[in-house]
């Protein structure tokens, strides 16, 4: 009889050790801890690219606003020139002193404006007067410069980006008519670099307009053309805030011709950044390249690291808190039971 009760004594499951269940149950608590920082690192991630897409669509809209508001400009200037009655005789009469005489004044002042470029083109497409250039006349831009040709046979002023041989201007074109009677055009350009550098201190972001080569009708090259720099394959960066940053993109592919805006996350030696690639339209809305945009976001990093640091750190005391308390705990209710 007492062998049969020892036997059943020593057949009995043995009660969980302190030991065995606070390691049990840190391992449950690790588990569910790791499982809830999963879920919060998925949620820190989503916020961080939610963030950086609403910024980026901000630089993007500014981007687009400046250009909008050049050429406007630029418009402007060619359009209040042009609606001169003496202009436009003069213009008629292609006399060249009068019309220097007529807008030298005008031009000088857009000049302190940072306007660059201010002209009249006659009505058989030869440019007449360039006050920028005054000694350099009489060439023919019926081959050369697309916005002048489509005011002429639009009999519309025109406005936009152009590429042409002194480079790649924001344009205003207007037409200028003697009475019924088309006599010319008249031109105001603005460079490209004062409105990227504009929209950099806006927003703290660098900006480059990126050429296709082949979009943009010019001829393969290496060498630089049309103020372009260094070509990548078909892309090369017309004008930035910051050459050699985007010239490193362009030759890592990190910058690629698209047709619809895209952002996408990228690594910088200055942390963590993002790269806005949005099409570029010229004056006739035909697409010759992107406008891209770098932003570095440093706080996103390290606020990042430090909060899933903290989390970790969290998670890993107390795990080690709940294997000593459920050990403590353990070996307690097991005392209980064997008194």
């Amino acid at each position: 009889m007492s062998m049969s009760v020892t036997s059943e004594v020593s057949q009995r499951p043995r009660p969980l050790t302190g030991l065995r269940v606070g390691l049990i149950t840190a391992l449950v608590l690790s588990l569910l801890f790791g499982a809830m920082i999963a879920i919060t690192f998925s949620m820190q991630n989503e916020v961080i690219a939610h963030d950086r897409d609403n910024q980026m669509g901000a630089i993007s809209q500014a981007i687009t606003a400046a250009l909008d508001q050049a050429g406007r400009f630029a418009l402007t200037q060619a359009e209040t020139t042009a609606r001169q009655a003496a202009v436009a005789r003069a213009l008629a009469a292609g006399d060249r002193a009068a019309l220097s005489e007529l807008a030298g004044g005008t031009y000088a002042y857009l000049k302190t404006q940072g306007v660059p470029v201010f002209g009249f083109h006659a009505a058989d497409m030869t440019y007449l007067l360039r006050l920028h250039l005054p000694d350099k006349f009489g060439d023919d831009l019926t081959k050369i410069r697309p916005m002048v040709l489509a005011a002429n046979k639009t009999g519309r002023s025109q406005v936009g980006l152009e590429i042409g041989i002194a480079g790649t201007f924001v344009r205003g074109i207007a037409v200028v008519r003697d009475g019924d009677r088309f006599v010319g055009t008249v031109e105001t350009g603005l460079n490209l670099e004062p409105i990227l550098e504009q929209v950099k201190a806006l927003t703290n972001a660098d900006i480059a307009v990126v050429l296709s080569q082949s979009l943009a009708d010019l001829p393969p090259r290496g060498a630089s053309q049309n103020g372009a720099g260094e070509a990548f394959g078909d892309l090369m960066a017309l004008a930035s805030t910051d050459t050699q940053l985007f010239n490193g993109l362009l030759r890592d592919g990190a910058i690629r011709l698209t047709r619809t805006r895209d952002v996408s996350a990228h690594q910088l030696q200055g942390g963590s950044a993002a790269v806005l690639v949005q099409p570029l339209i010229d004056f006739s809305g035909r697409m010759i390249g992107n406008i891209a945009a770098v932003k570095t976001f440093p706080a996103h990093g390290a606020a990042l690291q430090r909060t899933r640091t903290e989390l970790i750190a969290a998670a890993m005391i107390g795990a080690v808190l709940a294997f000593v308390a459920f050990s403590v705990l353990a070996r307690m209710i097991a005392m209980r039971g064997r008194s």
